[in-house]
């Protein structure tokens, strides 16, 4: 191979590498990768470099490093994370090329696909966060968050499991999209299956949420939004697929005019003698009374047209009047917006209890 080049730091700079087709796990068995340069920083959590094909073209690639004794798990990261790559291409999920024995610092090196950074090397900024002053999670977080969610689905339901979504250096950012690497877990690890599968989905969710919490979603500021959304993946009481579900459509993930969309079809979807009966249990005590509220007047010209049907003392109706704001075609000044605005003046978190208990 050469003599290796080393800078005076360490780093190891431009030498090309062959692959040992015999011994390397590939996801090309037929050859398509025949070297690899890579700048090893070992103070870092992942290196740059290329790869060469054999048709003479090449590419950029990332190296994530395993330790000499870390061989079994760097190979069942690299069979089950270009497994679930492979299974569909549309998954939020980042392809390795290869993963090969590097003799020079005796090492495991896993090459991906080249990403633009991890997660974790973001710049947190709350307007990156939020749409103004309305507290309203950002188009490309929350389009990135339900992606992530589905992802997760995705992986469970070929009962793969990840076992590392709290550290944020197991997310990458490729040309704008988030996807997850090195997956770590099968349902074939598991000494009993039956009682294991869902606390292994579960605590695959919520070291999610706990990798937002702790380290992503300024963890600094008070947000209601934010902390309801948190605080749902604690409600263990819903199927797992009911669950993520739920999880991927909560309310702090809508805009403002999907929000309003929200009660509409909570109302229209919902049984109403048994909605009626939970919403008048004590979590809504406080929402009763809720036509006596000083409304603006574009939702006082909505109560006036449909005031005989409305009982205050009723929570259900308080769904139904929302409901009919949405629906209302004289709402020419008022935007659904403005009106989710509004909602959240007068009844806050309103839409977050219906949505846990729908």
């Amino acid at each position: 191979m050469g003599k290796l080049q080393v800078s005076v730091d360490g780093i190891q700079k431009e030498q090309k590498h062959k692959l040992n087709p015999e011994k390397d796990l590939v996801v090309n068995k037929d050859g398509i990768f025949i070297q690899y340069v890579f700048n090893y920083d070992p103070s870092q959590i992942y290196s740059t470099g290329k790869i060469y094909f054999k048709n003479g073209k090449e590419g950029e690639a990332r190296f994530f490093k395993f330790e000499k004794s870390e061989e079994d798990l760097a190979k069942k990261t690299f069979t089950l994370t270009s497994k679930l790559a492979n299974y569909d291409q549309r998954v939020g999920v980042l392809k390795p090329h290869f993963l090969t024995y590097y003799e020079p610092q005796n090492i495991w090196i896993l090459c991906y696909e080249k990403f633009n950074h991890l997660l974790s090397e973001i710049n947190i900024d709350a307007e990156d966060f939020v749409n103004g002053d309305s507290r309203i999670l950002s188009f490309w977080w929350r389009s990135s968050i339900r992606n992530l969610l589905r992802t997760i689905k995705h992986m469970h339901s070929y009962k793969f499991f990840h076992k590392g979504l709290n550290g944020s250096d197991n997310y990458v950012v490729v040309s704008g999209r988030v996807k997850i690497i090195n997956i770590q877990s099968s349902f074939e690890d598991l000494e009993d299956p039956p009682s294991q599968v869902n606390v292994l989905r579960m605590n695959d969710l919520k070291a999610f949420r706990n990798m937002l919490k702790e380290k992503i979603m300024l963890p600094e500021d008070s947000w209601v939004d934010r902390d309801s959304f948190f605080d749902f993946f604690d409600k263990e009481e819903y199927p797992y697929h009911i669950f993520i579900e739920k999880l991927a459509s909560h309310p702090f993930l809508l805009t403002p005019a999907e929000r309003m969309k929200r009660f509409y079809s909570i109302h229209d979807s919902a049984n109403e003698s048994k909605f009626k009966r939970r919403l008048d249990g004590r979590e809504f005590y406080k929402y009763r009374g809720w036509n006596r509220k000083d409304m603006f007047r574009e939702f006082q010209k909505v109560y006036k047209i449909f005031n005989s049907k409305y009982d205050g003392d009723s929570v259900w109706d308080l769904l139904e009047f929302l409901k009919d704001v949405y629906e209302d075609d004289n709402r020419r000044e008022l935007t659904l917006d403005a009106a989710y605005a509004e909602v959240r003046r007068l009844y806050p978190d309103f839409l977050e209890k219906i949505h846990a208990i729908v």
